[in-house]
């Protein structure tokens, strides 16, 4: 069987034409759909899980006190990034009183308030 030069002509076309970008359009698809994955339902949550324990570890229950008020401080300015759980970190912010009167302890309890505030109001709007 001898392909002529006709023939030839026809399966390039075909070959650029149809196949060609089919397969480029499939290859941009398959690397559109890696770089948008999903976020897991649950990965929000047990951040938040883990940032409550943070948060709880860190005080002293026995002496009352926090063991390291910057990170408290970083840490409770954290839950401002979870609007979903607002009541829960305002019900959690509203039982911790700071009666210190040191550097951090203001720092803290301005912390506490800006958060509070902050998660209060977005919970009006």
């Amino acid at each position: 069987m001898v392909v002529s030069q006709f023939e030839w002509g026809i399966l390039a076309i075909v070959a650029v034409g149809f196949v060609a970008p089919a397969w480029l359009l499939a290859i941009g698809y398959l690397i559109a759909a890696r770089k948008t994955k999903p976020e897991e339902p649950n990965k929000r949550y047990f951040a938040y899980a883990e940032l409550l324990k943070s948060l709880h570890a860190q005080m002293d229950i026995k002496t009352r006190t926090v063991r390291n008020g910057p990170l408290f401080a970083a840490t409770v300015r954290e839950l401002a990034n979870y609007p979903e759980y607002r009541t829960l970190s305002v019900l959690f912010l509203e039982e911790i009183t700071v009666t210190g009167t040191k550097k951090f302890d203001n720092v803290v309890r301005a912390e506490l308030k800006a958060v509070e505030a902050g998660l209060l109001e977005a919970s009006d709007a």
